[in-house]
């Protein structure tokens, strides 16, 4: 693929990725001090909005898919954007006097928004992609697209001061449409005629098992990679006593060093192939986090150490389980005969919603166990550091297992050039048996 069709694809990742900053730090927090609403209602509203999301995703993707014989998936996102726009433009700028319904119908419209730009962008990707390498370039420059979307969020929060929010929206929606504008020059292969629909049951009995193995491994990575951005600020403050403009600086740090290895994994992951670099960027993140549980005042400077290192796996710990599940969506639309490209992302989104929920379901109530003071900031570093970096460990050893088996299949069984699967070599000698 061209690098300027790689550049103008990858650009829809920026404001995606910028939006993550304000919707999920400073609109709680401006919600919580708003009096018609307080902080109890604004994270009861907002879990209740993240559950109805979890399911937009999957149901999208099978809607995109049933109907990408008549609508490509820039149709989707040009319908999408609006109401991510609008939803975000109202969200991050509430009247005094808003309350919960306010929040709920705002929030929702956000998420339903960014889950119709989303969910064909990503699908829109893998089929662009026609080989192992491209899937790999898509995915990297996609991710490219992301840290720094969250870098120029993180820059202009800093410009901001305290009024951020009205600047982050407006920065979000113009790059939301220059970014619709860049996707004009990718190309929009067309589909054969037809539209096709199968249930969820026959879905699932189609999926290949390496796409099933691969969406657990995504989410237990990714609730692993959840916990740290859950408790940083809190990491951050009560253990490493560092003010918010440190804090900002070491989050800078972190997603630069995200962008400047990027490529190196590019690299890597041509000769050894994605599962494998996947598996060094899970080992080396979590050998890397391992030292934070020992850290207190006075060590930013360490802290700074273990940012940049584990940043810099942070690009292929996203991109290349990302490259995994486009090729194994394409396997799947050509077993099908039918596009299914959606539904694989649907459910890949699904999955890194759920680890977001989970990360924060699992490390906010144990701190919680702790009461406040010493013994919480003694339990936080551990909570922080070790409980992430052993999940990841145990990703890291059913990788190392399975990572042969995340491999697509063709529409007769047969695995590709990179595995012997003994049981289609049976098969196949039989009917060869047969035939004589």
């Amino acid at each position: 693929m061209h690098r300027r069709r790689l550049i103008a694809y990858a650009g829809m990742a920026m404001p995606l990725a910028f939006l993550g900053l304000p919707l999920y730090v400073y609109v709680p927090a401006t919600y919580a001090q708003l009096p018609a609403i307080g902080l109890t209602m604004t994270g009861l509203v907002l879990f209740g909005a993240r559950l109805l999301d979890l399911l937009t995703d999957p149901a999208a993707g099978l809607l995109l898919d049933r109907w990408r014989y008549r609508v490509h998936p820039f149709v989707w996102m040009l319908i999408g954007a609006p109401l991510l726009g609008a939803g975000a433009s109202w969200l991050f700028t509430p009247p005094p006097d808003a309350g919960a319904l306010y929040l709920l119908l705002t929030v929702s419209l956000t998420y339903a928004g960014w889950t119709l730009v989303a969910v064909p962008y990503f699908a829109w990707g893998a089929e662009l992609a026609e080989t192992p390498s491209d899937h790999r370039r898509v995915a990297t420059w996609r991710e490219a697209g992301s840290v720094l979307g969250a870098v120029a969020a993180l820059l202009l929060t800093a410009a901001a001061a305290r009024d951020a929010l009205p600047v982050l929206r407006d920065a979000m929606l113009w790059l939301l449409a220059l970014a619709l504008l860049m996707l004009v020059g990718v190309p929009r292969r067309p589909m054969a005629n037809g539209i096709v629909g199968v249930s969820w049951t026959e879905l699932w009995r189609h999926t290949p098992s390496g796409m099933r193995r691969l969406l657990g491994l995504h989410l237990l990575n990714a609730t692993a990679a959840s916990m740290p951005a859950t408790l940083f600020v809190l990491y951050a403050a009560q253990v490493l006593q560092l003010s918010e403009r440190h804090t900002g600086i070491l989050l800078l740090l972190y997603f630069l060093s995200a962008v400047a290895a990027l490529p190196l994994w590019l690299a890597l992951a041509r000769r050894v192939g994605e599962s494998d670099t996947w598996l060094l960027a899970i080992l080396l993140c979590a050998v890397a986090f391992l030292p934070a549980a020992f850290l207190g005042t006075g060590d930013a400077d360490w802290f700074a150490l273990v940012c940049l290192l584990t940043g810099a796996t942070l690009g292929a710990d996203i991109a290349m389980p990302a490259a995994l599940q486009a090729q194994l969506a394409r396997a799947q639309s050509e077993r099908l005969g039918m596009p299914r490209h959606a539904s694989a992302f649907g459910l890949w989104g699904m999955a890194s919603k759920l680890a977001m929920a989970a990360a924060a379901g699992i490390s906010l109530p144990l701190l919680s166990q702790f009461d406040a003071g010493e013994a919480r900031s003694a339990a936080l570093p551990w909570l922080y550091a070790w409980l992430p970096a052993s999940i990841k460990l145990l990703v890291a050893a059913l990788l190392w297992r399975q990572r042969r088996l995340l491999l697509p299949a063709d529409i007769d069984g047969e695995v590709t050039r990179h595995e012997t699967n003994a049981t289609d070599n049976e098969r196949l000698a039989d009917a060869a048996a047969r035939r004589l």
